[in-house]
Formats: structure tokens, sequence, C-alpha cells
């Protein structure tokens, strides 16, 4: 039974797994902010997107059932990562390229992040809705928070820095990869470990990649 408390701790958590990730990643452009309400707006743009991820995916599903193919095996497992990235980017890439706020290349990743954390916020709340013990969602939301939340961040802060490179369909590539194995690794060994060092390497790679954008264009865009 849905009590108040339920009501109150779903969506306060969906919005706080995503939201202490965005000002944890927004602290990497501190010194060149991009204003609050194009961050905002990205992010809304990024939650919603979710529906447009789930009216592609809807479809291939059925196909999958009538085929008789496990939604769990490789290829539907690459496809539905494919379009959630390729869905996160468009979000971006049609409703704020040309807002010209654009300006800088660390800039690219850090929309795209934003986005994909607004992506991560509708889908937390959708999983976590679907419980009703307390302890299981919040140790759901504990799961997601170091899980799949930060997975969303990085998948596309890796697309964005490709896409500052103007190298696009490699960024694509990256993204859906990390996506898959995230996926794959937590259907093989569990939420635990692998699924989170996972996770690691590629915040250590990503933090390299917004050192190296910084530092490759510092003297253009310092103060």
């Amino acid at each position: 039974m849905v009590d108040l408390f339920s009501i109150i701790l779903v969506p306060l958590l969906s919005i706080l797994l995503g939201g202490i990730w965005l000002i944890f990643f927004l602290f990497e452009d501190r010194k060149r902010p991009e204003p609050p309400l194009m961050i905002a707006k990205t992010f809304v743009l990024g939650f919603f997107a979710v529906f447009v991820a789930a009216g592609l995916q809807g479809p291939l599903n059925q196909v999958l059932i009538k085929m008789d193919i496990a939604q769990h095996s490789f290829l539907p497992l690459t496809v539905f990562s494919l379009i959630e990235e390729v869905v996160k980017f468009m979000v971006v890439f049609i409703f704020i390229r040309k807002s010209g706020f654009l300006d800088e290349p660390i800039d690219y990743m850090i929309y795209m992040i934003t986005a994909g954390l607004g992506f991560a916020t509708l889908e937390n709340f959708l999983h976590l809705a679907s419980l009703e013990n307390y302890y299981e969602i919040i140790e759901l939301a504990s799961l997601r928070f170091v899980g799949a939340t930060l997975m969303h961040a990085l998948s596309s802060g890796l697309l964005g820095y490709f896409w500052a490179k103007k190298k696009i369909l490699l960024g694509i590539f990256a993204a859906t990869l990390l996506h898959l194995a995230f996926n794959k690794f937590i259907l093989m060994y569990g939420p635990f470990l692998i699924p989170i060092i996972l996770l690691i390497i590629a915040a250590v790679l990503l933090f390299n990649l917004f050192d190296k954008i910084k530092y490759v264009y510092k003297t253009k865009y310092k103060k």
C-alpha cells in the first residue's frame, strides 16, 4: 500500500541521486559555469527523453517477444543501450546546440552529463516507485546512485567529449559500449564489484578527458 511517506520519499530520492552527481560534475566547470536556467532546462529535457527512448524500445520489445529472443541477450542489450545514448545526445543536439551556450569544448561534456542525469532521474523514479518496502527503496536508491545514475553521467560525458572533438560517431560508440558493458556485467556478476569497478575506471578516464580538454583550451578560455 502506498502511503504519504513513500509519495514523498521516492521523488525526493530520485531527484537527490541525480542532483548530487550533477553538482559534483558541475564543479569541473566552476571557472566559467553555465547559466543555471540552461542547466535546469537540459536536465528536464533529459528527464522527458526517457519517454522517447521508451517509445522506441517498446515496439522492439514486442518484436523480441514474437521472435522468442531473450531481452537480455547481446543484440537487444546493444540496441537498447544505443537507443538511450542517441536519445540523450539528440536532446542536447536539437535543443541546446544552437543556443549559443556551447561556446567552450567542456560545455559539450557538461550539457551531455546534465541530460544524462535528467534521464537517470526519471529512470530512478520509475524503479523506486515500483517498490513498497522502505528498506528496498533505500537499498535500490543506494545501488542506483553508484550504479546506473553514475553510468548515465559517464556515458553521456564520454559522448560529449568526442562531440567537442567533432567525432560524434566515435562518441556514440564509446557511450554505447560503456552502457552495454555495465548492463552485461550486472547480468553476469550482479550489481556489486565488477560493474562498480567498470564505472571507477570510466570515471578516471572521464576526469582525465576533462583535464585534457581544459589543458588544451585553457589559454584561449582563461579569464
